[in-house]
């Protein structure tokens, strides 16, 4: 005769009960004993719970079957594609938390859990973040199943490698490492699973915290990963030997390692023709410097070294200037935190009104202060390019780091004019040069400076570049298969 554990079973429902995490349970009897059907209900979806659990338990019931356990319900009565066997009854509560469903057998000390979560989630949708022109329009969502299946979707390789790992201790969220394991250099995947090993916390839930806890230099301002919000993109880093972090709840993937000249790509440039993927980033380069630099440069000459100018612009630009009340270092950091206002109030206000605040913005107080003479039309003109070069890179997160830097160069030539500016410039471009990703040079392929890399930092085709990136120093580094790449 078996032994019945209805009373051990029954003790640890009603301590779970006890603690108000709203479970649900229903029990259903058999010839000799009982079913506990144990859930949360807004974890799980309840029609297939009654439909592929209870109603085969109920209907076995019924057919007066004796000895029903834990064992003959996985192998002769749950239809669900996932189910298997526990004995632990410390980690029910840790299933159920999770979304599982738990069937406790009054004679049988093992349970079943079985699979039946269910997270509302919206249609994969066109991407926001990183439009382009010619290519798919599929981009992640907040669900992690579904990007997954993006990414197996157009990548059919034996070798993909997906380690799932939990971060947080009360959030338990789930975090996906996906590499190619034939490409990817595995000591940069070593790092990135014990970084993530090495998270104490309570809770992550956006891969921007992700990010913020594995970046290498925890108060380095440039990043030192990079997001992906399309899957065709995604599926290009793996390819190209890069390391992919998928949140839950997080429709942006995490891509490790990255170098700067990387912010700079886009989906275009993949697919148009390579002449234009050129003239691009040229004017990608450009605009990160103009929008560095523009105005930092009027106030060195302004205010400093107006003899730089030709003679005839020297009287003309001083002309213009006249009638401003204030310097040109005051001028320039009021029109750019008026500029930041504008930009911060257009992503916090609601659509309807976005385009009014757009107006009043750019119009009328661009159009009144220069109608008063408080602002020269020479210098709003320049910081309007600036602002606009902002928004060419296709990288926001490069170019939210460019505002701030933008901000310390002004402030040093403000301070001591062309001098300042040299200093501020050199100090950025230092700290690119020391700094890495992963162990891969930060600024590659330019310090250390690499041609072949370099080449194809402004011009890339496949049929031209049949090498992998050499910075980034992976196992397998030819593009074509059936080839052999030599030593970086």
């Amino acid at each position: 005769m078996r032994e019945d554990f209805s009373p051990v079973i029954e003790e640890l429902i009603a301590k779970l009960k006890s603690e108000k995490f709203d479970m649900l349970v229903r029990c259903v009897p058999f010839l000799g004993g009982k079913t506990y059907i144990c859930y949360i209900g807004q974890l799980v979806d309840r029609q297939s719970i009654s439909e592929h659990v209870i109603k085969p338990l109920v209907d076995i019931s019924l057919q007066k079957v004796r000895g029903i356990d834990a064992e003959f319900a996985v192998d002769h009565m749950f239809y669900v594609d996932e189910c298997h066997i526990g004995d632990d009854l410390n980690l029910v509560k840790g299933f159920l938390l999770n979304g599982q469903t738990v069937v406790f057998f009054s004679s049988d000390s093992r349970y079943v859990i079985v699979n039946r979560k269910k997270v509302e989630n919206r249609t994969v949708s066109p991407p926001e973040l990183m439009y382009s022109y010619r290519a798919p329009r599929d981009s992640f969502v907040e669900d992690m199943d579904t990007n997954l299946s993006l990414l197996r979707y157009r990548i059919k390789d034996d070798n993909i490698r997906i380690i799932k790992k939990d971060v947080g201790s009360r959030t338990k969220t789930s975090v996906a490492v996906v590499y190619l394991n034939d490409i990817a250099n595995q000591s940069v995947v070593k790092e990135v699973l014990n970084k993530i090993d090495g998270i104490k916390v309570s809770g992550v839930f956006e891969s921007g915290e992700l990010q913020g806890f594995l970046s290498d230099g925890k108060t380095s301002l440039f990043p030192k990963m990079g997001i992906i919000e399309r899957s065709d993109m995604a599926v290009e880093k793996l390819l190209e030997g890069k390391v992919l972090l998928l949140v839950s709840g997080s429709n942006l993937v995490i891509q490790a390692p990255i170098v700067f000249a990387e912010f700079v790509y886009s989906c275009d440039d993949r697919y148009d023709n390579k002449f234009f993927g050129l003239f691009m980033r040229l004017i990608r380069y450009t605009a990160i410097i103009v929008s560095l630099t523009i105005t930092s440069l009027y106030i060195a000459v302004s205010a400093f070294h107006p003899d730089v100018l030709p003679a005839y612009y020297t009287i003309t630009f001083a002309q213009m200037r006249s009638r401003a009340p204030v310097s040109s270092f005051i001028a320039v950091l009021s029109l750019e935190f008026i500029l930041e206002l504008v930009r911060e109030a257009l992503l916090r206000v609601p659509v309807k009104i976005g385009s009014a605040i757009a107006i009043v913005g750019a119009i009328i107080i661009g159009q009144a202060a220069t109608a008063s003479g408080i602002f020269s039309p020479l210098l709003l003109i320049l910081v309007s390019i600036g602002f606009l070069s902002t928004f060419v890179i296709p990288d926001f997160m490069l170019s939210n780091v460019l505002r701030i830097v933008k901000f310390l160069i002004i402030i040093m030539t403000g301070i001591f004019g062309f001098y300042g500016f040299s200093i501020a410039i050199t100090f950025i471009l230092s700290v690119l040069v020391s700094a890495n990703s992963f162990g891969v040079p930060y600024f590659a392929p330019w310090a250390p400076f690499n041609l072949y890399d370099a080449v194809r930092t402004f011009i890339f085709s496949r049929g031209f570049s049949p090498e992998r990136q050499k910075y980034m120093r992976n196992q397998d580094k030819m593009r074509s298969p059936g080839k052999k790449g030599g030593q970086p």
